[in-house]
């Protein structure tokens, strides 16, 4: 079965940043989201799980056309103090 490979966290600096304006409630990230939890306050927390997903078979419970299965962890739980999310912005020279 064909699948593609994820990068690393580590080796995409978007996430980070992208996490950094989540956690900061950045009006301009938001508005590219649907209406989600982020609305009335940031998150104290924000984390990326790992699956993989395949089209479900014909009769196989339900109308879901997707299935998963979590894989792990891809972004540990990061906190606008987290020293994982600061150390890595600064090695990105990103501190806004």
């Amino acid at each position: 079965m064909w699948f593609a490979a994820m990068s690393q966290a580590e080796s995409e600096p978007w996430l980070f940043h992208l996490v950094l304006k989540l956690l900061r409630g950045d009006p301009a990230v938001l508005s590219l989201m649907d209406d989600g939890p982020f609305r009335r306050a940031p998150p104290r927390y924000i984390r990326a799980e790992l699956y993989r997903y395949r089209f479900a078979r014909p009769g196989e419970g339900g109308h879901a056309w997707w299935r998963r299965t979590r894989l792990g962890s891809y972004l540990p739980p990061l906190a606008l103090d987290s020293p994982v999310l600061g150390e890595t912005l600064a090695e990105l020279g990103w501190r806004d």
